[in-house]
């Protein structure tokens, strides 16, 4: 492979600085000026799960959730149950007619989907919302009691995250407790 005369003479010039000691600058030590990180001297976990679980404010939210799945899911039985229903109607048909219930049963059967679709998003809604405030309500607790524990950093206790955790660092059931005080329901 042969190399342009300009860049024979880059590399000449770039080699002969190097010798010379004028890369020298480009590998100086970077000024160490910039912020340093501060020590964390004590960490605590909070089992959210738990939280969500044990606190009143948790079960009272499941039962209204469970409450409000089983209110869709009737609404969506219903419907399929008509669906099947009409579907086996249609076979007894023929001609114009069965043409004319197959776009029906179609129609019907996108509407299912669609209200399916529909209600899920409403339940996952529901939940983000119950999750949100929770874990509003818990980060307060956490704060409160990291504070009063002199703890400088509270991680949600997690399998995939957290692999091991001595009993005294989980500050779980006091959050519980004092969700229960501060958060009857």
């Amino acid at each position: 492979m042969k190399l342009s005369k300009r860049l024979q003479r880059s590399l000449a010039t770039l080699a002969t600085s190097l010798l010379l000691g004028g890369g020298v600058a480009a590998v100086a030590p970077v000024d160490q000026a910039a912020a340093e990180v501060p020590a964390i001297r004590k960490i605590a976990v909070v089992d959210m799960q738990r939280v969500l679980n044990e606190t009143k404010q948790g079960k009272s939210a499941r039962g209204r959730l469970e409450s409000s799945t089983k209110k869709k899911q009737k609404k969506l039985d219903a419907k399929r149950t008509k669906l099947e229903s009409d579907s086996a109607a249609a076979q007894s048909l023929s001609g114009q007619e069965l043409a004319g219930a197959q776009e029906k049963l179609q129609r019907d059967y996108m509407e299912l989907q669609n209200m399916y679709m529909t209600l899920q998003q409403e339940l996952a809604g529901q939940e983000a919302k119950l999750l949100e405030k929770m874990l509003g309500n818990s980060k307060g607790i956490a704060k409160e009691l990291a504070g009063k524990h002199g703890v400088d950093l509270v991680l949600i206790r997690d399998p995939a995250t957290v692999l091991y955790t001595k009993a005294s660092l989980d500050l779980t059931g006091e959050v519980i407790r004092l969700y229960n005080s501060k958060y009857p329901s």
